[in-house]
């Protein structure tokens, strides 16, 4: 495996938002050349539009209920309760070839944006389904998810908020976008449900089960689960190595897996499963927790040392950083960019 093990230890961050928390849900929009991420914690979507020109192409939007929009149909559930933002889904204007809206998974359900404004609202709740009783959405809160291929609809993972210990009341939700929308269960108990992914032709569904240390191979057809990837397996070293944002590469038909609390991103074959190359980011940032392939290069999110209950102000400079690793991806100027929707 030596061979194999690439070492970036040393690496500067590429980019650090002050008083970053909990950077994840990075994605990269290949037709404006924008990279957009997420704050979890602090309830962020932050924009970076010329990686070349940070300083003048840097945006940022708070979600929270006081940006809420007072025109929305649909008034915010619990105007008390702290927001958070799991993941975006930025909508493109094919012909324009322009970032119009931004839809996101947040705390209650998809919500709407955009850098225009800068105001949001919420487009549909999770309480929608049968399945989530307004107690549970209570105790829930978005982490990733995607858009399927087909772009009829997003799956997103909901797993317990920050107050609360993290239990099996966790699930996968369906999220048709098209007319009438809804909301269906996909998987109904797991802990924390991670990135999502789908085979090149479709036919079968990528999941990370975070404290399973697991990625799960689905068959669409018969729903039939194979555990694909052990990560723990490949992390003997460490107690807790869970599996967190991944990028998938058709090219090479492997994974990119950002494994928390290691700081490492690990390449993964979907194929057998097993482990092909490994990137050592710097042991200042132990918390890697999502990566998105740009071109040749990743792009890696991390979270802050203190989160998720350190301080809301705390002293860490590094933590919360954006790491980019050159050159470590086979590309192909035909594959398609995470979660986007092109209406």
């Amino acid at each position: 495996m030596s061979g194999n093990r690439l070492d970036f230890s040393h690496l500067e961050p590429f980019y650090h938002v002050p008083d970053a928390r909990l950077s994840e849900g990075i994605t990269y929009v290949k037709e404006t050349d924008t990279l957009l991420w997420v704050d979890i914690y602090r309830g962020l979507i932050h924009k970076l539009e010329d990686r070349n020109n940070i300083d003048v192409s840097y945006d940022c939007i708070t979600i929270a209920p006081e940006t809420y929009s007072q025109t929305s149909n649909l008034r915010h559930p619990e105007p008390s309760c702290k927001e958070s933002v799991g993941v975006v889904f930025p909508v493109i204007n094919g012909d324009a070839k322009q970032i119009t809206d931004v839809l996101f998974a947040s705390k209650f359900g998809i919500g709407k944006t955009s850098f225009r404004d800068k105001t949001w609202e919420y487009i549909l709740l999770y309480t929608s389904c049968p399945e989530i009783s307004e107690e549970r959405a209570l105790r829930l809160r978005s982490n990733d998810g995607n858009v399927s291929p087909c772009g009829e609809y997003l799956l997103v993972g909901l797993m317990n908020d920050f107050p609360y210990d993290v239990t099996d009341e966790g699930c996968i939700v369906r999220v048709s976008l098209n007319h009438p929308r809804k909301v269906e269960m996909f998987w109904e108990r797991i802990k924390i449900p991670n990135a999502i992914h789908w085979s090149r032709n479709g036919d079968c569904t990528y999941v990370t089960d975070s404290l399973d240390f697991a990625i799960w191979k689905l068959d669409a057809k018969t729903g039939e689960r194979t555990r694909l990837i052990d990560v723990k397996k490949y992390n003997p070293d460490f107690d807790s190595p869970e599996p967190d944002g991944s990028a998938i590469n058709h090219v090479s038909s492997t994974l990119f897996v950002a494994v928390w609390s290691t700081a490492k991103i690990q390449e993964y074959s979907i194929e057998s499963g097993r482990l092909i190359r490994e990137f050592i980011l710097p042991s200042s940032t132990p918390k890697v927790s999502c990566c998105v392939i740009v071109g040749p290069d990743l792009y890696v999110t991390t979270g802050n040392a203190k989160t998720p209950n350190g301080p809301e102000t705390t002293v860490d400079s590094v933590g919360g950083s954006i790491f980019k690793i050159p050159n470590a991806v086979e590309i192909s100027h035909n594959e398609s960019s995470k979660n986007q929707l092109v209406w």
